[in-house]
């Protein structure tokens, strides 16, 4: 066990199901065995809303993929990607970390050093999974989980800064 494991995991609603669906993830398509999968799959554990949120966001925009972040990279607990622009480059990214009972804040703010590696997460998610390409431009935000679904649902874009 001694590489890293990966800074992002992907997510759906069938894996929300199981008992601990990262130790699945990382011994299926990562390689580990299923008890070092079981010791590094805290990693990515949802806490207090953060399942809710993801169920949520994926039951109502069937158009976003949610990955989750290693929580212990400090990149952020979520990135979000609009599948429905059909060319990888053009998709729009989001680095989420929710707070619970804050507004939304665009570009970071009030994350603390929650989001100091959503750049390194990006590129990560861009060279394994295919979804978005090298160099994606993405967007940071942080808040309640209430207010983050409410922007997503919205479909709003604030400028997209990398």
């Amino acid at each position: 066990m001694s590489r890293e494991p990966p800074i992002v995991l992907p997510i759906s609603l069938p894996l929300l199901g199981h008992a601990n669906p990262w130790a699945l993830l990382l011994a299926k398509e990562e390689g580990y065995s299923l008890s070092a999968a079981s010791l590094l799959s805290e990693r990515y554990a949802l806490k207090s809303d953060e399942k809710p949120f993801v169920r949520e966001l994926l039951r109502r925009k069937r158009n976003v993929w949610a990955f989750r972040c290693d929580q212990r990279r400090f990149a952020g607990d979520f990135i979000v990607v609009d599948m429905s622009e059909p060319r990888p480059e053009r998709r729009w990214v989001v680095v989420l970390d929710l707070k619970m009972g804050a507004p939304l804040v665009l570009g970071g703010g009030g994350a603390g050093v929650q989001l100091t590696q959503a750049q390194l997460a990006v590129e990560a998610l861009a060279s394994r999974q295919g979804v978005i390409t090298p160099g994606a431009r993405y967007e940071l935000a942080t808040g309640d989980k209430a207010v983050i679904l409410d922007w997503l649902r919205a479909g709003r874009r604030r400028g997209r800064a990398a």
